[in-house]
């Protein structure tokens, strides 16, 4: 307790009970709070600590509970704000007196359980079992990564089961990042494979029953975290290989610290933890360039808050007519007499708000409406509709001159509808996916368009073309079925015990809209929607692709737009048959024998291709050159391609056998190419990706590869025989025996 709170030390020894020797009275360092910022709500405090024994002492003869020794740890703690305290130092008593008190969960589970850590508890402990179990590793032996994994794995759970996924912005990047130091904590204890996903299983069976969404999204959870382990391992394996060659060009200049620069694409690009790389860097005897990664790290900052969008309020001034309430009637009517409460110019654009409009602002993944807003003598053509504090935003090019008069507002009816089937769409394949996929299918995003929508969901892999089939027949069932559209308005407590889904993360007020389709479907909304699921008309899925980890999206189309890639697919299909001379049935079948047909024909192709090769080699290897026993073999192609030429090297390198740099180009449609190959007991002396950088800028072009293969392209035939000519002298100024 605090030294000058004896109110709180007679209630712990008189009324709670507690020995005078159990009750310690420390000052303000320890026992007084605040306050936050050097002024406001501040006071005493008591705080309860449980004694682990003297074998956790770490400060021999030294350990109280004011020097934070490991033997005693804080379990709660309750602060009583009692006094206001001025800029001053002064204190005088607070008006409004509380307490604020805070308990340690996982820390009274360890005293109620009599354990001696958090990680031994049943919160922690099963998942560290079956890590010993996965890993045949010890506890006692890796008992920091152990825990650092269980607690990491546990998290990662609970959010993805949020519908938070590992990526490269924002929560989902913090998420990877979690994600990637559990596997680097696995990698210290020797673990080189994709483990973590196997601890789903206990955090389930500790957490799925308090928290149901979890043991509903755990087989979704272990593919996401397998396949992020698989990604990062691949990562991995590249980034270390482009550490090597920043890790080579210091020691060829002699330098023990590593560039900065660099080394943050290391963090950036490969997602390499920094605690990782720099015990890769000392382990190898090298240090960081710290300042170049910090000022790598703020630009990079700096980039993204640039590169994010924001809109500048105040720079365009609002001319008001009337600053009444803005009330959107477009759920029942597209068209409407209105009053102007505000507008504003902004250059060639004009932002418009109405006392009452039928136009929808953009919201839920929905557009925004447009259309024609007119006075007696001028008019807006509205090209979008947008939500703002101040009521929907109509933004358009003005004809003429605003006046302060009633205007007649009307939403394009066309496009209303065709975002409506779009609309009424989504939530039939919503229910189609869940249907087909699983009850793990959840909505993560959406865009509704008038020509075509976007639909993004939660499942691990992708629809194989017999699912997306079946999604695509049940839309149009219920399409066909003509099923009668319901939209309710409730308490959104009402509309909860309905069954209707509700959409992770979005804000709902107290009275939401609950649109039903039959019992097939049912889902808070505020879209705008049909009469009846008949109108939709077609229903077609163009495009499935990843988004993220666990995350799909499948690209549709209805109405007209799906009867017009209808049509269109079908000429196709007849141009195909009248091409191939061939009836409409049996297009498929021509097909494949012609594919067929082609591959027997490459096959043969690629057998004379290697008969002619070896033909040539004989004469072509009167080319190679030696210098100080390295063989050097320029040599220029006149027929094939890329892969010809590939052969040709190939052929040579096997002539060959080792100590030997091999440089093949060719002309392929009037362009240059050329590939290098480097035999291995040379690459630490010269690279083939160096030499591919020599070519390149004979041939105005670029390449890539690494020190034992590379190629590259470029503009200028001309330029491939002066490089051929020249290649010598480049070695011989650039190769080093320093290694």
């Amino acid at each position: 307790v605090h030294e000058s709170d004896d109110e709180a030390y007679g209630i712990w020894q008189n009324e709670v009970g507690l020995e005078s020797k159990r009750i310690i009275k420390l000052g303000d360092k320890s026992n007084f709070w605040g306050p936050a910022g050097g002024q406001g709500a501040c006071g005493p405090s008591s705080e309860i600590f449980y004694d682990l024994g003297v074998e956790f002492a770490n400060m021999p003869g030294k350990c109280t509970i004011e020097n934070d020794c490991n033997r005693f740890i804080e379990i709660w703690n309750l602060v009583f704000p009692q006094f206001d305290q001025s800029v001053d130092g002064t204190r005088k008593p607070l008006k409004n007196r509380g307490i604020d008190t805070g308990m340690g969960l996982e820390r009274l589970a360890m005293v109620m359980q009599s354990k001696k850590s958090n990680y031994e508890t049943d919160l922690f402990y099963p998942i560290i079992e079956e890590l010993v179990s996965i890993t045949n590793k010890s506890y006692k032996d890796n008992l920091v990564e152990m825990r650092i994994v269980a607690d990491h794995i546990r998290a990662l759970v609970a959010a993805i089961s949020e519908s938070i996924y590992p990526s490269n912005e924002g929560r989902g990047y913090v998420l990877r990042r979690i994600l990637r130091r559990a596997v680097r904590q696995l990698n210290i204890m020797g673990i080189e494979r994709p483990i973590l996903y196997k601890l789903v299983s206990p955090v389930v069976d500790i957490l799925g029953d308090t928290y149901p969404e979890i043991k509903e999204k755990s087989s979704q959870t272990s593919m996401i975290i397998k396949s992020e382990e698989e990604k990062f391992f691949k990562s991995l394996k590249k980034g270390l290989f482009y550490y090597e060659e920043i890790k080579k060009e210091a020691e060829r200049k002699n330098r023990k610290i590593l560039d900065g620069k660099s080394l943050f694409i290391l963090y950036d690009t490969y997602g390499f933890p920094i605690d990782l790389l720099k015990i890769i860097v000392e382990d190898d005897g090298f240090e960081i360039d710290e300042k170049g990664f910090e000022e790598e790290l703020i630009n990079a900052k700096e980039k993204a808050k640039r590169s994010s969008k924001f809109k500048e309020e105040g720079k365009y001034q609002w001319i008001y007519f009337n600053k009444g309430e803005s009330r959107f009637v477009g759920y029942d009517k597209i068209s409407c007499s209105s009053k102007i409460n505000a507008y504003r110019i902004r250059g060639k654009l004009v932002d418009i708000i109405l006392e009452e409009t039928p136009f929808y602002a953009e919201s839920g993944g929905q557009i925004g409406d447009s259309g024609k807003i007119a006075g007696s003598d001028w008019y807006i053509d509205v090209a979008d509709t947008q939500k703002s504090h101040m009521g929907n935003i109509h933004i358009g090019t003005l004809h003429g001159e605003i006046k302060n008069e009633n205007v007649f507002a009307e939403v394009d009816k066309r496009k209303r509808f065709d975002v409506a089937r779009n609309h009424t769409a989504t939530h039939l394949l919503h229910a189609a996916l869940r249907k087909v996929l699983g009850e793990h299918v959840h909505q993560e995003g959406s865009f509704v368009g008038d020509e075509k929508m976007r639909f993004d969901f939660s499942h691990p892999l992708p629809l194989t073309r017999e699912e997306l089939n079946e999604v695509e027949t049940i839309v149009n069932e219920k399409i066909l079925s003509n099923i009668p559209i319901k939209v309710q308005e409730l308490p959104i407590e009402e509309a909860k015990k309905t069954g209707a889904m509700s959409l992770f993360g979005e804000k709902y007020g107290e009275i939401v809209r609950v649109v039903s389709i039959g019992d097939f479907s049912k889902e808070f909304c505020g879209g705008t929607h049909l009469s009846n699921t008949g109108e939709i008309g077609l229903f077609r899925i163009i495009n499935e692709t990843a988004v993220a980890s666990g995350i799909r999206r499948v690209e549709c189309i209805t109405g007209f737009y799906a009867y017009e890639k209808a049509k269109e697919d079908e000429e196709l299909v007849k141009s195909i048959s009248s091409i191939l001379s061939t009836p409409v049935k049996k297009v498929e079948d021509s097909i494949l024998k012609l594919l067929n047909e082609n591959n027997r024909l490459k096959k043969a192709n690629e057998k004379l291709e290697y008969k002619l090769i070896n033909a040539l080699m004989p004469k072509a290897m009167e080319n190679i050159g030696n210098f100080n026993g390295i063989k050097i073999f320029p040599y220029k192609l006149d027929f094939g391609d890329k892969e010809t030429t590939k052969r040709f090297m190939d052929v040579a390198k096997e002539k060959l056998l080792n100590t030997y740099i091999l440089v093949i180009a060719n002309i392929i449609e009037n362009r240059p190419y050329v590939v290098i190959r480097v035999s291995d007991d040379l690459i630490k002396k010269i690279g083939a990706k160096q030499i591919a950088k020599y070519m390149a800028g004979h041939i105005k072009g670029g390449g890539g590869g690494n020190n034992k293969m590379a190629e590259c392209g470029g503009k200028d035939p001309e330029g491939i025989d002066t490089a051929l000519n020249e290649l010598f002298k480049f070695i011989m100024e650039n190769i080093h025996y320093d290694e």
